[in-house]
Order: structure tokens, then sequence, then C-alpha cells
């Protein structure tokens, strides 16, 4: 059941645990900070909030087990259920992280690092003063003598085609 839990949050980017809350797939935009672009994070949070699942969330848990939808939610709410009457228990969703129940107190651990994904970029700006020229301007230059070049040479060919 958690494999396919797990599949359903990657998909759609959040999961509905009754009695529990949401698990959801937050991000926070990039912005610009002193030279320096910061990367987004993203991050995965427990909203607890009471929710029930939606009818595509049990089709799609009856389409990966390959049962009917009434047995999906028998078995969905039986997982759910075997959960919440635990003492103490943990739910491992792999690399995304663990939700934690000690006593009445259920808590989410997020394992998810999307920070190895985004990497915050600097910005160095050098002034050119009088006198000088930056790389951007040679640069320049030598793509318009290739591009002089390119054209002297697709004419002749085109004039030796021609003959």
């Amino acid at each position: 059941m958690i494999q396919t839990l797990v599949q359903y949050f990657i998909k759609n980017g959040h999961l509905d645990l009754p009695a529990i809350g949401i698990l959801k797939w937050s991000k926070q935009a990039s912005f610009w900070e002193n030279n320096k672009f910061v990367a987004p994070k993203e991050f995965i949070i427990l909203d607890k909030v009471e929710v029930t699942p939606s009818k595509q969330f049990y089709s799609f848990i009856s389409e990966n087990l390959d049962i009917s939808i009434e047995q999906a939610i028998l078995q969905f709410d039986h997982f759910i259920h075997q959960f919440k009457d635990q003492k103490m228990a943990s739910l491992n969703f792999g690399s995304l992280g663990t939700l934690h129940k000690n006593e009445n107190i259920i808590s989410w651990n997020n394992l998810y690092n999307g920070e190895a994904y985004y990497k915050d970029l600097e910005m160095t700006i050098t002034p050119v003063f009088e006198g000088e020229t930056s790389t951007h301007d040679v640069q320049k230059d030598h793509w318009k003598i290739w591009s002089i070049l390119l054209v002297v040479i697709a004419t002749a060919l085109i004039i030796y085609k021609q003959l």
C-alpha cells in the first residue's frame, strides 16, 4: 500500500490521509538577493486538516492494485485505522519522509532534499573602463569575420555549381 501511496503523491503532489491530514509538496519560488539568484526550495509538509480522499484517489489505488474501487476503499481505510490504532508507529514513505505517531501526536519527518537539484547562482559584474574592450566585444568581431567567410565560401560554391 505504501508504494501505491508514494506513486500517487509523486504524480499529484499531495496525499489525503483521513484523520491525519494532507501531505503536500510545497515550493518556495526563487528570488534575487545581493547579486545572488537564490534557488527555489522544495519540501513536503503535513497539513493537519480533516480530509476525505477523492474518487480519483480510490480509482488510482484500484487500478494500481488491480482490485475494485470498493475493495480499494476498504483496504485504504483498514490501512489508516491500523496506523491510527497503534500507540507508537511510523510509516516510511521511502526517500520522501516518515510519518510518526507517538500517542495522539502525529508528525512528519521530511527526508526529501530539493537542494540537491537546485543551486544558487552568484552573479559577478566586472566594469569596463575607458580605452578597454570587453571580451564580449572581441567575440562579436570574431563572429563577423566567420560569417563573412562563410558567405564568401557559400557564394563561391553556388557559382562553381552553376558552371
